[in-house]
């Protein structure tokens, strides 16, 4: 896979939920360019959150958390 795809939907989330993730950070659903409705729901970095749009192009890079590897997009 590419690592490529658009912004499908997205929301601003402006509250403390976990102490590593202060606020606000971008929770979004991206549709990845390989497959019409092909969907991932991750966060948006290396932008302010109201930089964030509908149908922007966004390429996938991972974050390390812990032991674990998640899946993140950027502009």
């Amino acid at each position: 896979m590419s690592g490529r795809g658009f912004v499908h939907a997205f929301t601003i989330n402006r509250y403390t939920w976990f102490p590593s993730m202060p606020p606000p950070y971008v929770i979004a659903e991206v549709e990845l360019e390989e497959q019409e409705g092909l969907r991932i729901t991750t966060n948006i970095v290396g932008c302010a959150p109201e930089e964030v749009w509908i149908g922007m192009s966004v390429s996938a890079e991972f974050d390390h958390v812990g032991e674990t590897w998640l899946p993140v997009f950027r502009p």
